[in-house]
């Protein structure tokens, strides 16, 4: 079951690296995609404005290690909150960062949370395989953080 729920991950991502490659840069909002930081700043108007919108949908509720029943012993765990702030159902792909002690980025992976209607919430957590930690160990895990979100 997870093998399939990588599988569906690592699709969706590469269909979004598809479309941004291919995207000519303007939008009919159907979809939004935020690359910033969570926190950071957007300029530029309505269009950014639904892109922080979607990015605040999305956050990290608690982090760190801990035994855990499905990611195992000593595993870094990640509890995330997607909730809709639209006013229709959405589909949803965050992307998280793991960070080691200095702040450079380990690797990523990425949640979902389908058909959720306006104003309803999914709370789940995840934690990284040792695949997708790529420049360190999962034990140089240190933080974590939300990189980008599609809304769609």
């Amino acid at each position: 079951m997870r093998n399939l729920w990588l599988l569906v991950v690592a699709a969706a991502v590469a269909a979004g690296a598809l479309t941004a490659c291919t995207s000519t840069g303007e939008s009919d909002g159907s979809a939004v995609r935020e690359s910033a930081p969570a926190g950071a700043d957007a300029a530029g108007g309505d269009k950014a404005g639904a892109k922080s919108e979607a990015l605040k949908d999305v956050t990290i509720v608690r982090s760190g290690v801990e035994d855990h029943e499905v990611w195992g012993p000593g595993a870094y765990v990640v509890h995330y909150k997607i909730t809709n702030s639209g006013k229709g159902a959405a589909d949803y792909f965050a992307q998280l960062e793991f960070l080691d002690a200095d702040g450079d980025v380990l690797g990523t992976t990425g949640v979902t949370a389908d058909k959720l209607g306006p104003g309803k919430s999914k709370q789940a957590d995840t934690a990284p395989l040792e695949s997708e930690i790529e420049n360190g160990k999962p034990s140089d895990i240190r933080d974590v953080r939300v990189t980008q979100v599609d809304r769609t």
